[in-house]
């Protein structure tokens, strides 16, 4: 009797091993689908999140510009170079009446042209002369202030940096982008 109850019970394990052996060789292929869905669903939500970053940012954008419309207004003029010169010569006139002399040699304003990005870019190239550097340095803080009325952007820069006690001459390349 005994036998027979072990025989049972050793039976019953091979049918439970055997059905668990056949029931992992026929759902292998699905667990794997499963998997290979999740990893692709996890990928998805990872660049999900990363384009509703994105878009908050460029909401808060928005709103800024909304909000402040004056930060970017100044983009929107057109350059009227009489108003432009006068302006640099009305801080060169304030700027010489304090210690340092600044004089214009050459003013060079090239044809507006479309760059890349949809503005409208002009050229302008200053020939001065300064009296020293730290007159030369509150020029260019002028020119390059983000209160100005002109934004205007430093191309490349270099002077002869020699320790110089007299007046020398600068090129300044600038460049001003409106729409």
């Amino acid at each position: 009797m005994w036998t027979i109850k072990k025989d049972n019970t050793f039976i019953s394990y091979l049918i439970i091993l055997a059905s668990l052996f056949i029931l992992v060789l026929f759902t292998r292929g699905e667990y794997e689908k499963l998997q290979s869905n999740l990893d692709i669903r996890d990928s998805h939500l990872a660049t999900v999140s990363e384009k509703k970053e994105e878009l908050n940012r460029l909401n808060q954008i928005k709103a800024n510009i909304k909000s402040d419309d004056t930060e970017y207004k100044k983009y929107l003029a057109s350059i009227k170079e009489d108003e432009l010169i006068d302006y640099l010569y009305t801080f060169i006139e304030s700027l010489n009446s304090e210690k340092g002399i600044v004089n214009i040699k050459n003013i060079n304003i090239s044809e507006p042209k479309k760059n890349e990005l949809g503005f409208t870019q002009t050229d302008i190239a200053i020939q001065i002369i300064v009296s020293n550097e730290s007159t030369m340095n509150r020029f260019l803080d002028f020119l390059t202030s983000p209160s100005s009325q002109y934004n205007f952007f430093l191309d490349s820069f270099s002077y002869p940096n020699d320790g110089r006690k007299w007046a020398f001459s600068v090129n300044i390349p600038l460049k001003i982008f409106y729409k």
